[in-house]
This record gives C-alpha cells, structure tokens and sequence, in this order.
C-alpha cells in the first residue's frame, strides 16, 4: 500500500497530468488578465478607475501624515474635459496645439480655486502603475503630497497617441477658492513636457520659488507650514487628524483595476505551490532518482516566467508621464 500512495502523491504533484493542469491554469491566468486590462481600459471601467485611483492618492497621503482629498464631481468634470480634449485631439501635454492651458477646464468647469494642480498619464494598463510612477516622479508627487490640497478628481478617455490606442488619464487638484470669484490665471512656468505637473495658486499670493515684481497691493509670500494672512496652516499632525480614510472604491474594485498585479500576485503563487510539490515530494532532499521531479517543477516554473514575460511585453503598457507644468500664478483681480 505504500509504494502505491507514494506512487499516486507524485502523480497528482508533479506527474504528467499535473504539468498539464498548472499549464492550464497559468494561461488560464494570462487570458483572465489580458480580458481585464481591456475592459479596465473602456469607458465602462471610467467611473470605477477613478475611484480607484482616489484612494490611492489618499493612501499616500495618509502614509505621509496628510490629510485625505475628498472627491469633487466639479473637479472630476474639469479632469473629464481635459481627458476627452486630449483624446480627441491626440495630444498629450499640460498645454493643447491651441494653446489652452490646464486652468481653462478649470474655469469651463466652474470651479474657482485658491489652489489647483495637474497630473497626467498616458499607456494606462494598472491602477497601481499609474499611482506608482506618479510618486517615483519628483513633481507628480509634490502635487499629490501638496497640504494646500483639500479636494480631487480623476478622469480618463479613450484615444489615440502617436498612432496606437491608449488610455489618457488626467488627475486635477484644487482647494475651493474662499472667494466668489475667480481671478484670470496668468501662467509662470508651464513645460512643455507633460511629464511634470501644473500648479497654480491664487492671487493675491506669490508663486512659490519665483520672484516678482510687487504690485500693489503687495503680494504676500507663502511658506509651507507658516500662515496665509490670518490664517495659520495646520500641521501634518492636524491634517492627518482631521478625519478617516474615505473609501470611494469597493475591495472589488481595487483588485479589478490591476490586473498586471493580480496576474504577478497569483503566478507567485502557483510558483510557490510547485517548489512546495517538490519538496514534499522529493521529502527536501536532492537526490539522483528525483531528476524526473525536478525537471516537470523547472518545466512548470519556466512556463510561469515566459507567460508573465509575455504578459508584460504584449499586453501591459508602463504608464508613460508629461513633465508637470510646474508653477503658475492666478493674478489679482482689477
């Protein structure tokens, strides 16, 4: 009786029927994750990315002890407007070929802003990519960690660039403006590259770095963690106590919108039960007679590897970022 449970272990571990089976299941894998990154990437997928994306942004925020943006449907109008512009229009800058800047979806929008600021993204295929490249950018990160920021909203469009579909992804910031009404906004400093973000600030406050001429009346000077007129800026401390977490997006969600992770996650999964089967069946010993074991695990192993290679080389695309449009000023009204 014992050979032959021996013998039925090795058949259900790493016999021929199991390397069929594990090589089911990882394309099985693979052909999963290739229908979710094109379904994450439709107009269907819009709204629930979004949210997404939001919690995201928050997470980093919580991490550094700031406080959660909360979602604005105005802001997620203004991000949506400048999304379907560059779709349309096969752009992807900070600027349009018409010379519209970041702030005019702003305004077409009508949210009035002390504060405002821009990310962009294009190649989307990950929510977790996306959000991972924009803090590895030093300016995309800024405008996410920036404590001026109280309100979000994300967007994305369906499009063409440089001759190949894409997802563009646009990420808007602002405070509300503690005014009724919005002064025209006169850009500083916007690169041409869309790499980097945008960011204005209203009147009668001076660009952050950047030095200018004082009208009258003078233009106050802002300095992170020091007061706005009477105002004091809170600490991170009181920015993160402000308030949990909000969750915009189910679990279900997070996990639907990164389908290169899961796809990583899952195949390292599978890997570790085939390097289990072969240790219970081998009894963690390396031995001649258990050659035949080892080559069905390297076989199996060497499957997972090339399929989540050719995932990464045919079906998911890196976020591709503009440089940010770094600073621009809103100048005082008349």
């Amino acid at each position: 009786m014992l050979p032959r449970k021996k013998g039925r272990r090795e058949v259900e571990l790493l016999g021929g029927v199991a390397v069929t089976l594990v090589s089911a299941l990882v394309v099985s894998i693979f052909l999963a994750s290739s229908i979710d990154k094109f379904l994450v990437s439709s107009n269907q997928y819009a709204t629930v990315l979004a949210t997404v994306l939001v919690d995201l942004a928050n997470g980093d925020r919580a991490q550094n002890s700031l406080r959660t943006l909360t979602m604005n449907p105005v802001l997620v109008a203004a991000a949506q407007a400048k999304a379907d512009d560059m779709a349309a229009k096969g752009y992807f800058a900070h600027v349009s070929p018409q010379g519209v800047d970041p702030w005019h979806w702003f305004k077409e929008a009508g949210y009035a802003f002390d504060y405002a600021g821009e990310n962009l993204a294009v190649d989307f295929s990950d929510s977790g990519d996306v959000e991972r490249a924009w803090m590895n950018s030093p300016t995309h990160r800024e405008n996410i960690l920036n404590p001026h920021f109280t309100e979000i909203g994300i967007a994305t469009a369906e499009g063409t660039f440089q001759g190949r579909p894409t997802t563009f992804v646009v990420q808007a910031f602002g405070t509300p403006s503690s005014s009724d009404k919005q002064s025209p906004v006169v850009a500083v400093n916007i690169p041409q590259s869309p790499t980097e973000t945008a960011l204005a600030i209203s009147a009668p406050i001076a660009v952050l770095g950047e030095s200018q001429e004082p009208a009258a009346p003078a233009p106050k000077t802002v300095v992170l963690g020091t007061s706005v007129g009477d105002a004091p800026v809170k600490t991170l401390a009181q920015e993160a106590a402000a308030g949990p977490t909000p969750d915009y997006a189910p679990l279900w969600a997070h996990i639907a919108t990164a389908p290169r992770s899961m796809l990583q996650y899952t195949y390292w999964i599978v890997a570790l039960f085939v390097i289990l089967a072969l240790g219970v069946t081998t009894g963690f010993e390396i031995r001649v007679h258990h050659t035949r074991k080892a080559i069905a695990a390297g076989i199996m192993l060497s499957f997972i590897l090339i399929m989540f290679l050719a995932a990464n080389a045919f079906v998911f695309t890196s976020p591709v970022l503009t440089p940010s449009a770094s600073m621009a000023a809103v100048a005082g009204a008349p």
